[in-house]
């Protein structure tokens, strides 16, 4: 009974299902009127957690019975892929092929196998790609020197290197030599499958900070690698994960129960030109974000744990930000603030038009190398 199967992955649904997908979702329930304007009005209830919405759509579908969780698991294949194939739904039960299907966006391959094909981003060039790091640690005001940056350039430079790319470090580069960073990376003859920027520094709301303590904008930052200005990487992920304060304020601290449980083809087509980026931040608009002088900063530190673990399981990226979220946002320190002493949260925020899934995997020596070291 698929009521059954969507019981027994509960816990790995909620913790797999992303906010655009919990949405499209209740949209494809709502149209197939499996669930009513008001169910998915309490389940879209701002207050809610990303987690807390999964967990009531899961629900409210389960309890519908046999014929609405197979809705479900049918748009939730058309809708995310990656997280279908990952919990082996497939091998838990037989969707029917009519009357229970999402419409998803036209394809421009014809066949099943060319379909299959485009569901992931292809990630076997050597190297997989250029991976630039940009860390601002030493600023015109001394007293403004970022302190354990050092720790996230060594421990993306290890991941990235582990997983098949080219490394590059910049140090301490002004607004505007940032800018020309990435005018200079966008021209690089050895763009492979995939091209990543790590920017760490300080920031606000409308970007990131220069050792000059000017700001460069977000835009000036990945703009140029979109399909107008970069055509080596058209079809191909562009990612961007940016470690900077984005305000003044620091998230408040809310008590949560959770009672869940531990836990290629020849066709051409057209795409537009700002498709296949993923921009990941470490703190949402407005706020902070958390670094430790000795250990390096909550978000990166969590990224690189996730990802390389995420990319040995074989999991898709939004999946292990997912997961990154998860992880920080339930931990805590206290700071200085206006000479206060105050409780320190902070949560990751990404946005993403990448249109297929990104599964970042390390050369085969690598991953070999890597389980050996594990176990000898």
């Amino acid at each position: 009974m698929a009521e059954k199967v969507l019981e027994q992955l509960r816990i790995q649904l909620k913790d797999g299902l992303t906010e655009p997908v919990i949405k499209n979702l209740l949209d494809d329930l709502q149209n197939k009127r499996v669930l009513g304007n008001e169910e998915v009005e309490e389940i879209l209830q701002k207050t809610k957690t990303r987690a807390d919405q999964a967990r009531d759509l899961i629900d409210g579908v389960r309890r519908k019975g046999t014929k609405a969780s197979v809705i479900m698991f049918a748009c939730l294949k058309d809708r995310d892929n990656c997280l279908y194939d990952n919990l082996k739904i497939g091998s838990h039960l037989a969707i029917p092929e009519t009357g229970a299907t999402c419409s998803p966006a036209p394809t421009p391959h014809s066949t099943t196998d060319e379909q299959n094909n485009m569901n992931v981003y292809k990630m076997d060039s050597n190297p997989r790609g250029l991976c630039v790091i940009i860390n601002n640690e030493n600023f015109v005001n001394y007293k403004k020197k970022r302190n354990g940056s050092q720790k996230d350039v060594d421990s993306l430079k290890a991941l990235f290197e582990f997983l098949g790319f080219l490394v590059e470090v910049e140090k301490d580069k002004t607004a505007d030599q940032i800018k020309e960073l990435m005018t200079k990376y966008r021209n690089d003859a050895g763009h492979g499958d995939c091209f990543v920027c790590c920017v760490m520094s300080h920031g606000n709301e409308t970007g990131v900070e220069g050792s000059d303590e000017k700001i460069c904008p977000l835009n000036d930052i990945t703009s140029p690698f979109d399909g107008v200005n970069c055509p080596a990487l058209i079809g191909k992920p562009k990612v961007f994960f940016i470690q900077a304060c984005r305000g003044r304020e620091m998230q408040s601290k809310v008590v949560v129960t959770d009672d869940a449980g531990a836990s290629p083809g020849n066709v051409s087509y057209s795409i537009a030109s700002g498709s296949d980026f993923l921009i990941a931040q470490s703190t949402v608009e407005g706020y902070f974000s958390i670094r430790d002088p000795a250990s390096g900063s909550w978000f990166i530190q969590s990224l690189c744990k996730h990802l390389k673990e995420g990319s040995e399981l074989g999991q898709n990226i939004l999946t292990i930000l997912t997961n990154v979220n998860n992880d920080v946002s339930r931990k805590e320190c206290t700071i200085k603030k206006n000479n206060d002493t105050v409780d320190a949260k902070m949560t990751p925020q990404q946005v993403s038009t990448l249109g297929q899934c990104l599964i970042f995997k390390a050369p085969k020596g690598q991953a070999a190398a890597s389980k050996q070291k594990q176990t000898g």
